[in-house]
């Protein structure tokens, strides 16, 4: 198996070789992918350039590829400071994760740096693409060692690192589709997503969607009068019922926490929040 180690960067680019050392026990990546913001004004530019002279001695076999993630116009992205600067820095990441998937690689993400928002953003685009062969990584370094600033943990040490698989999601796209997907593809998907009257349809039947409908338009009505609207028994209409809440759990991963399904099944159909 082909594997890349794509890693964010922050102030402290020390964390991502430290990481490499001890991922590198235990699995062998034939290249280092680095996610970055704008490299010359920026607040990781200094750093940028620190860990590429570090990679370039450390692992001189290993080839590095830079990912700048730049803002939605295609100007410098400096950092996350709006709306419009998040959605960049996570179609940013797709992208990178795109590329190595579609060129045959395991991906390792390694999210190292960075302010909170972007790794909530990396560790979300991974969830859209990763799968069960690939892995999200942190690195918990105790603070005597990060106040020191090595690049490299000395071997007795290294058992004081510890790199931490984070969880998400295997991807919602097949290896198939993966194999032609576009970032289009992945903002058509995404904005159906935001639909969730319309994820929700899809999933039922022609009858529950009936009913689902009726309740969406006379959300007072009872079961038997739902019924009597339909032409159908009331013990249909409540196993309808049933049959649409166990699809909102799964779609929407309510859960237990859902505790009234009928005015959440009235609020999805409505487009209510």
């Amino acid at each position: 198996m082909r594997y890349v180690y794509l890693a964010t960067i922050g102030q402290r680019p020390q964390a991502i070789t430290v990481a490499l050392d001890n991922l590198r026990l235990k699995y062998s990546y034939e290249e280092i992918g680095i996610l970055h913001t704008d490299p010359i004004r920026s607040g990781i530019a200094d750093a940028l350039r620190e860990l590429r002279t570090e990679l370039a001695r450390a692992y001189p076999e290993l080839p590095v590829e830079l990912h700048e993630v730049r803002a939605l116009d295609g100007s410098p992205l400096l950092d996350i400071e709006d709306e419009s600067a998040a959605e960049a820095y996570f179609y940013g990441v797709l992208d990178a994760l795109l590329h190595y998937k579609q060129s045959g690689y395991s991906v390792h993400l390694m999210v190292a740096g960075g302010r909170k928002a972007m790794s909530v953003y990396a560790v979300y685009a991974a969830s859209l693409l990763l799968d069960e062969h690939d892995a999200v990584w942190t690195v918990l370094t105790p603070s005597d060692i990060m106040q020191r600033g090595v690049w490299h943990v000395p071997p007795p040490e290294r058992a004081r690192i510890q790199v931490t698989p984070m969880p998400f999601l295997p991807s919602r796209f097949a290896p198939t589709t993966l194999e032609t997907l576009t970032r289009d593809d992945i903002v058509e998907y995404l904005q159906r997503r935001l639909n969730r009257k319309e994820m929700l349809l899809e999933r039922l039947t022609d009858a529950q969607r009936r009913v689902a409908n009726v309740l969406a338009l006379h959300d007072d009505y009872s079961d038997a009068q739902i019924a009597q609207l339909l032409s159908l028994s009331e013990r249909t209409v409540q196993r309808h019922l049933q049959d649409i809440y166990e699809r909102m759990r799964d779609i929407f991963d309510f859960g237990d926490r859902i505790r009234d399904p009928r005015l959440a099944l009235i609020k999805i159909m409505k487009g209510w929040e």
